[in-house]
């Protein structure tokens, strides 16, 4: 079955960014694009006159688009699908029948917890299917994929997408956890040191199940294993800063909730270094 990536366009040079990075990665995978339009009416206070003409131009800019996308790479077919209502709601629904939905981004700044309300962030916390957010800022070259690790449903669905990029890229897979913060003194307190302890045992533990359940995907792959003594967001940015692909997990939220990332997922993707999948596992969880 041929998959689909589905690309959000917007007629801005961060939608072409996302367009440039999903016509190579069809290209690679033998997958289709579809460019995806909304003509956003939220509200439906738009009148019957002037939605015509918004459509009018929604189509010229998908032709347009989708000319574009055929000339950076033969052999990928391209559709178009125009769409009216709710942003969000529309693309939400889309990604159902998705194999990946690709969106592109401006880099916002690292804040910890603070609730932008960036459409990318929310279309990839409520989206059926992984969401790429590609950065406007994106350079080429990267090498290798990196993945977060941690013990959730999501983050070992995360591992798998990881692991079947990586095999199908031909790149070292790094499996990354990240906890707590670096030391700050020289000595410690018996209770610092039992607890740090305790924390380096769990984490060998995470990473020897993340790196069996990556070799059942790819058991020639090279993986790389890498704890740090750091906040997690800001070790994966790091350790994916010169990476092709950043694979995050994040617990999918039921209810008024749904739109809600993690907070690890919701940091690294204010600050993107790189193109970041998001991944959801089968389980939806209930946030009170």
């Amino acid at each position: 079955m041929v998959g689909t990536i589905v690309v959000g366009i917007e007629g801005t040079e961060r939608s072409r960014v996302a367009l440039r990075w999903s016509m190579e990665r069809a290209a690679a995978t033998g997958t289709e694009i579809s460019l995806t339009h909304v003509i956003d009416d939220e509200w439906a206070t738009v009148g019957s006159r002037i939605l015509g003409g918004m459509r009018v131009d929604a189509e010229r800019l998908l032709e347009r688009e989708a000319e574009y996308a055929r000339s950076l790479t033969s052999g990928v077919v391209v559709s178009t699908q125009l769409l009216h209502g709710n942003l969000m709601d529309e693309l939400i629904v889309t990604s159902k029948n998705a194999d990946l939905l690709a969106v592109g981004t401006h880099n916002t700044g690292f804040i910890y917890g603070r609730v932008f309300g960036s459409r990318s962030i929310l279309l990839a916390a409520a989206a059926y299917s992984p969401v790429a957010i590609i950065p406007q800022s994106l350079l080429c070259g990267g090498r290798g994929v990196v993945v977060g690790v941690d013990d959730s449903d999501a983050g070992r669905a995360a591992i798998c997408f990881a692991a079947a990029e990586a095999q199908r890229a031909r790149q070292t897979l790094t499996l990354v956890r990240a906890s707590g913060t670096p030391r700050l003194r020289a000595e410690q307190d018996e209770w610092q040191q039992q607890r740090d302890l305790y924390s380096d045992e769990h984490a060998k533990t995470i990473l020897c199940k993340a790196e069996t359940i990556a070799k059942s995907v790819d058991a020639d792959s090279e993986i790389r294993v890498s704890r740090i003594r750091r906040p997690a967001a800001e070790a994966l940015l790091d350790a994916s800063a010169t990476a092709a692909l950043l694979v995050v997990g994040s617990s999918r939220r039921e209810g008024a909730n749904r739109m809600m990332l993690g907070s690890v997922s919701h940091d690294v993707l204010i600050n993107l270094t790189g193109p970041t999948i998001v991944v959801h596992g089968a389980k939806a969880v209930s946030v009170s």
